[in-house]
């Protein structure tokens, strides 16, 4: 399916409305204001998004899905292809040789950010994502340490079903949110827009302390 550029404020301005309506979360306000910021930048004038005319113009030199990626602390974001397709695993490749590996739209793992995210056990996380239904799952990360060890996160992330939004004309999706915390790391919460098909339009995903917050839309799949 291809959507029109009109998408990548669409689709995010859609994500921070479902923030917005979170309820009785005490923790909401400053996640929608990171949310907010990364979409419009926060008055940052240092911060300079890819334009609609980029975007533009990148659908129109390929006919492979493209994903458009931000790294919210680091205000740099990218475009990346599809480069590489293994049963529900899908590689995109930015021009900076960095890579991204999504499952139905939740990053699995990176390659080339910096503090990259090794892998994850995500099968009860997004069982539960992909269905917007309520309930508690178990969720881990892996990521590589400077001296080359393996370190395992552990995370329970409770799941809710949040209000349903409308990212594009005709294009809508609920947003769920992800609320994730251990005994030993920080707790984090993951905003997903997620259509009726179990497909992850765009979301809001912690990827560790040294990558922290993404934001990421796919804007053909």
């Amino acid at each position: 399916m291809k959507l029109k550029t009109t998408c990548r404020a669409a689709l995010m301005a859609g994500l921070i409305a479902a923030l917005a309506g979170c309820g009785n979360d005490d923790r909401r306000d400053p996640i929608y204001d990171a949310a907010y910021a990364s979409l419009f930048g926060g008055g940052d004038e240092d911060n300079k998004p890819i334009s609609d005319q980029e975007i533009a113009a990148t659908l129109a030199a390929t006919d492979l899905p493209v994903i458009r990626l931000r790294i919210e602390e680091r205000k740099s974001e990218a475009v990346a292809f599809e480069i590489e397709r293994n049963g529900e695993h899908r590689t995109y490749g930015t021009a900076s040789r960095q890579a991204i590996v999504l499952r139905h739209g939740m990053i699995t793992a990176t390659r080339g950010l910096g503090g990259d995210l090794m892998s994850v056990e995500e099968d009860a996380l997004l069982r539960l994502v992909r269905a917007r239904s309520a309930g508690q799952a178990r969720f881990v990360q892996r990521f590589l340490t400077p001296e080359d060890v393996t370190e395992v996160l552990a995370y329970s992330c409770t799941v809710t079903p949040q209000q349903q939004v409308e990212v594009t004309p005709g294009v809508s999706g609920m947003a769920v949110r992800a609320a994730c915390s251990s005994e030993t790391e920080p707790d984090f919460a993951d905003v997903y827009i997620v259509d009726a098909g179990g497909e992850i339009l765009g979301a809001r995903q912690w990827l560790g302390e040294t990558t922290g917050y993404v934001t990421l839309q796919q804007l053909r799949r």
